[in-house]
């Protein structure tokens, strides 16, 4: 039961919606329900030959790939994922994971996963937001699905330069090489689930699976992102 304190405090402090900035009411969590309900989801995880595994095909062997909604800069629902990794918004990372995992879930994409392996951040730069927003939307997932996280195989060992600016070929350049396997026994033999916050070229999402792959200790491999940029 909500504490009359509590109430008061959400009255001088109201909570806004991440996307439009409009005051949530007592019932929503980080999105209104009218932005919650436009979110551009591309319900593609059934979808043999979709936008991402083209991307992805003839680079990495992989069983499947998927995303939850579409991102463009200029689009209002960047916000979302701007907040989770520049404004430290851990719960609502949590929150999209959530969304992501019953979504997952239902269409049964995850169907013999047994963990799902974020893609690391330099600790450099997991320092600088406080947390790596890949793996906390995992946890959002594993909140739903019960698939455990496994963020301790792998590491990155050096720190890169943003790939905001860069084209294809000069973001394939700077993360080659980046990525380590630390702790192979914890992903041997295991059908993983790899998962990216946004995945717009596939380079790092690439470097970090043929790094896991060239080990040779897992089963499948399947892909996934919280949003596809277009």
């Amino acid at each position: 039961m909500v504490s009359i304190f509590t109430r008061w405090i959400e009255l001088l402090f109201p909570e806004t919606c991440v996307v439009c900035g409009n005051t949530l009411r007592y019932s929503e969590k980080q999105l209104c329900t009218h932005c919650l309900s436009d979110i551009p989801q591309v319900y593609i995880h059934n979808k043999n030959h979709n936008p991402l595994e083209t991307l992805l095909w003839g680079q990495i062997p992989f069983v499947s790939a998927t995303s939850f909604m579409l991102y463009t800069k200029k689009n209002k629902y960047a916000s979302i994922l701007h907040s989770i990794k520049y404004k430290k918004n851990k719960d609502l990372g949590i929150f999209i994971g959530e969304m992501f995992g019953k979504e997952l879930v239902k269409s049964g994409f995850l169907h013999n996963v047994d963990a799902i392996v974020p893609i690391p951040l330099h600790k450099k730069r997991e320092q600088e937001r406080g947390f790596n927003q890949s793996a906390v939307i995992a946890q959002g997932i594993s909140n739903i699905s019960q698939i455990p996280v496994i963020d301790t195989a792998v590491m990155r060992i050096r720190y890169t330069e943003s790939q905001t600016k860069k084209n294809k070929e000069e973001r394939l350049r700077n993360v080659a090489n980046i990525f380590e396997v630390t702790n192979y026994h914890v992903i041997q033999n295991k059908n993983i689930l790899l998962l990216d916050d946004v995945i717009t070229t596939g380079a790092t999402c690439i470097s970090c699976a043929e790094t896991i792959l060239e080990q040779g200790f897992i089963g499948t491999l399947r892909i996934a992102s919280v949003a596809l940029a277009t």
